[in-house]
């Protein structure tokens, strides 16, 4: 079926509305995924750089939905509709044992989210009055995320640094390194 060139270049102005216009539900839901969410990190964690990649996805999206509108009809089905970033596996896996083994970063991450939750509830109605106050206090509660994250992050390079786990073996105190032959 012919899609409209007009109403793919309006639908277009959001990314991935366009591709879902023209079908293609996996690869559009992706990119909206990608342009809401790069808009939320950047915002929530005041990580100004991820700003820059805004743009990016919102004109690839623009004109890959252009580029697949103007494409003849049986060329546009053979277009393999799939998610951005490799996320088909993602979806694939069997989540419920993937948090089973991870269940320790699974915990942690729903505690951080239930205090965030907690503290935006019961902390955030008076906001004003301890900046009003302590405005020390609250620059340093507003930027409590971005704090938590980029210690997190530290903490991962200070691991990663290091190796990892590393697997040691218990020195056998028994064991008697062998010198060769001395008569020779």
């Amino acid at each position: 079926m012919k899609k409209s060139s007009v109403l793919t270049f309006l639908f277009s102005m959001f990314p991935g509305a366009g591709h879902m216009y023209l079908g293609m539900m996996k690869k559009g839901a992706s990119l909206m995924l990608a342009f809401c969410g790069l808009i939320a990190v950047a915002s929530f964690l005041n990580l100004t750089f991820l700003v820059i990649l805004i743009p990016v996805v919102w004109f690839y999206s623009f004109f890959d939905a252009m580029n697949l509108c103007h494409l003849p009809y049986e060329q546009r089905l053979e277009q393999e509709d799939h998610f951005l970033f490799g996320a088909d596996d993602f979806f694939k896996k069997d989540w419920l044992g993937v948090a089973k083994k991870r269940h320790l970063l699974v915990g942690g991450i729903c505690i951080f989210l239930g205090i965030w939750m907690l503290f935006q509830t019961c902390v955030g109605p008076y906001m004003s009055l301890i900046y009003d106050t302590l405005p020390w206090l609250y620059r340093l509660i507003d930027n409590l995320p971005t704090i938590l994250v980029a210690t997190c992050v530290i903490l991962l390079g200070v691991y990663l640094v290091g190796g990892g786990k590393k697997n040691k073996e218990p020195i056998d105190t028994d064991y008697i390194e062998y010198g060769g032959n001395r008569d020779e």
